[in-house]
């Protein structure tokens, strides 16, 4: 049971095929380095992935100088659908204090997305990773998870799970009084 489980795993992830490319490529080309890049107080490594509503590319590195939180989910994702809202709640919150919400999409296409974000009513950013490379730069083992950015580049507070309110609002507010 475990070998099919680890058979199914690997075949359905695409950022576990060709892990030792990955391991020995570098950031520009949105490919990891072998750093454990989501310890909190690590520089939150950069990386350019295109913009479902607008179909642009935007890089973390545009956000220079202002709190980011990168939320890494799916549409299949229960527990993402249950924390979404509370994202939505936090960009309409927090936009006067210049908080950005990236909410990278796991390896679907930009109809599944806008598709989810207008059921749920969400306004924040919705990036495509289609490949999962930026999903394997910062480790990402579930979904969802949440990478606070502080508004120097470095990673304040990783939280792997759906954040209750209160989590959330206690990490924006930590993001924003440094």
């Amino acid at each position: 049971l475990g070998l099919m489980l680890g058979v199914v795993l690997y075949t359905t992830n695409p950022a576990l095929h060709d892990i030792a490319t990955t391991l020995s490529s570098n950031i520009s080309d949105n490919r990891i380095t072998a750093v454990d890049t989501i310890l909190p107080g690590s520089v939150s490594p950069d990386f350019k992935l295109i913009d479902a509503v607008t179909k642009q590319p935007v890089t973390l590195g545009q956000f220079n100088g202002k709190p980011v939180i990168l939320n890494f989910w799916a549409t299949w994702c229960g527990p993402c659908k249950v924390e979404m809202p509370h994202l939505q709640d936090a960009h309409d919150s927090y936009s006067k204090a210049e908080l950005t919400i990236l909410a990278i999409n796991y390896g679907e296409d930009s109809t599944a997305v806008l598709n989810f974000a207008s059921d749920l009513g969400l306004t924040f950013r919705m990036l495509l990773d289609e490949t999962a490379v930026v999903q394997s730069q910062y480790k990402v083992r579930g979904y969802p998870t949440t990478i606070f950015v502080n508004t120097d580049g470095t990673i304040s507070h990783t939280h792997i799970g759906m954040l209750e309110p209160s989590m959330l609002t206690q990490e924006i507010d930590k993001l924003l009084s440094k």
